[in-house]
């Protein structure tokens, strides 16, 4: 009988050790924790930024770098058609690579909306050639975060046809 003990001991003892490991591989997993609101505002207008600036200098690449692999695009460029995935983005987005004249840019009243893992930003993008500013667009995005960073899963971009009262 005390053998018996024993026995039951060790194997209290065993399933007892595979729980805390269980438990302890659990807490180190990768996945990352939520950025509060303010982070969350901040790396995506951190990104916007510097895809703007690539456009800015002609590379129209930064878009795509930050987009999701099931990114939606809509725009004004070309034919009026709506770009479903990354792939098809790229394709989109470089025959304009290098054609896209320099230039300065703001970044117009940007409005965030966070929801835990989505932020949605609204803006208008000012280009200004040789210091005459363009013709803005109206851009609507939304970010997902996945895996630590966050990536565009959808844009807007649309030339404003009439000026704000």
């Amino acid at each position: 009988m005390k053998n018996n003990i024993s026995h039951k001991t060790r194997l209290i003892q065993l399933l007892a050790c595979l729980i805390i490991v269980h438990l302890f591989l659990a807490s180190c997993t990768n996945k990352a924790e939520l950025p509060n609101s303010e982070e969350a505002k901040a790396s995506v207008l951190e990104k916007i930024t510097l895809a703007a600036k690539k456009w800015s200098n002609g590379d129209t690449m930064g878009y795509f770098e930050s987009a999701a692999e099931d990114i939606v695009w809509i725009d004004d460029l070309g034919p009026s058609i709506t770009i479903i995935g990354s792939k098809a983005l790229k394709e989109h987005l470089q025959p304009f690579n290098g054609q896209i004249p320099k230039h300065e840019f703001k970044l117009l009243k940007p409005v965030f909306q966070v929801y835990k893992d989505i932020v949605i930003v609204t803006y208008q993008y000012q280009a200004i050639f040789e210091g005459e500013a363009a013709t803005p667009w109206k851009v609507s995005s939304v970010y997902k975060y996945d895996n630590g960073d966050w990536l565009s899963v959808h844009e807007n971009w649309t030339e404003v046809k009439e000026k704000q009262k």
